[in-house]
């Protein structure tokens, strides 16, 4: 089928489904026209990539004409920019999150990027156009020019221009880029199910690293010299350096012994988290994948992946509300329930094994203080 044909289609299609807003196209709301042509431009960019959609499509979709569309964004080029923003970037905002501190600049760097990709909605269209670049030039250049805008220039800004920033720079994309690539794209194992607790002060590091002389760690790791020693070396736990390092090192041993579990079966942990959360949701088994995000520890940047893999496995399906097209739930089959309880109970018994070494009383008490803890660390309002 020709890229035209499949242009006209999307746009009967969108067409038909009635998703847009009545709106008569030429309207007298030019600002709502533009909002309703980048949200259309959204959806439609996220969920078939820059590649698979046409300026009349996302027109129809938007309620509006192709010729208000071009006049707006002058090419689907420069609307696809629009409808990305700067999430890919090192923004203003980073750079002045640094208060002018070079060395700040890798930590707050880092997490800008992993704040940004956890909190990605499901319809994001940054997933699909590094998908289509895979496979199609117009795609790569366009990923290309939009990196050298939103990163390669603020870069030169804080690195200069020298040769030895072009490598530094250079690095720095690269690093940046695969983090996205396997965390959130692809969510290839082990990267998708470190938690960003522990991912962020270790990407500071290499970050820190390529940016060499002008970023470095806020703390520098060197030794503090001959100063006056403790009375006595503290056993772990007894001060909160060390009850945090157990807290982590715990952390991700139950995240290594459960993955190696849940991989037994095909499917890998975020994977088997986004069946866990429609399972916990009750009969029947249907969530949006905006409430599947906001229930459990899936990440909403790898969502959409995990929903196509579990959709080509059989294990969900995609329903469309009978009422809104624009809302899409993920539905367990049978197949999925069936899996999802079994491999529940090998993890519960995992978990068993990992616990082995406490008693009744001692897990009662644990689970009290790290409810206390939980709550202490929540104490403070949201993160900033």
């Amino acid at each position: 089928m020709s890229p035209r044909r499949q242009t006209d289609d999307a746009a009967h299609a969108a067409a038909a489904r009635g998703t847009a807003a009545p709106r008569r196209p030429g309207s007298h709301d030019p600002e709502g026209n533009r909002r309703a042509v980048l949200d259309a431009a959204r959806r439609l960019f996220g969920a078939h990539g820059y590649k698979g959609v046409g300026v009349r499509a996302i027109a129809a979709e938007a309620g509006v004409t192709a010729g208000l569309v071009m006049a707006y964004f002058g090419t689907k080029d420069g609307l696809f920019r629009e409808a990305v923003g700067s999430g890919a970037g090192v923004s203003g905002d980073v750079l002045a999150a640094t208060g002018g501190e070079a060395a700040d600049l890798p930590g707050v760097l880092a997490r800008a990027y992993l704040d940004r990709w956890d909190r990605l909605p499901a319809d994001d269209p940054w997933p699909a156009l590094i998908r289509s670049a895979v496979s199609h030039p117009p795609s790569a250049e366009l990923l290309r020019t939009i990196l050298d805008t939103q990163v390669g220039e603020p870069l030169a800004q804080v690195l200069g221009t020298t040769a030895e920033a072009d490598v530094r720079a250079a690095v720095i994309r690269s690093v940046l880029f695969g983090v996205i690539m396997e965390r959130y794209v692809f969510a290839h194992e082990p990267a998708a199910s470190v938690p960003t607790a522990e991912f962020a002060p270790a990407l500071t590091d290499v970050l820190a690293t390529a940016f060499g002389g002008t970023g470095g760690p806020a703390a520098p790791r060197t030794d503090p010299g001959p100063a006056e020693p403790p009375a006595s070396s503290p056993e772990p736990g007894d001060n909160s350096a060390g009850l945090f390092a157990l807290l982590g090192e715990c952390a991700a041993r139950h995240q290594q012994v459960v993955g190696r579990a849940v991989r037994a079966y095909g499917i890998s942990l975020p994977a088997y988290d986004v069946l866990a959360t429609l399972r916990e949701a009750g009969a029947p088994y249907r969530l949006t994948t905006g409430e599947v995000a906001a229930a459990g520890p899936v990440r909403a940047g790898g969502l959409t992946q995990q929903a196509d893999r579990l959709t080509e496995a059989g294990l969900i399906r995609r329903e469309r509300d009978t009422d809104d097209r624009r809302i899409v739930r993920l539905c367990l089959t049978p197949e999925g329930l069936e899996l999802t309880d079994r491999v529940a109970a090998v993890r519960s018994g995992q978990e068993q094994e990992l616990l082995a070494g406490l008693g009744h009383a001692e897990r009662r008490r644990l689970t009290a203080l790290l409810g206390t803890l939980a709550h202490t660390l929540g104490a403070g309002g949201p993160e900033q």
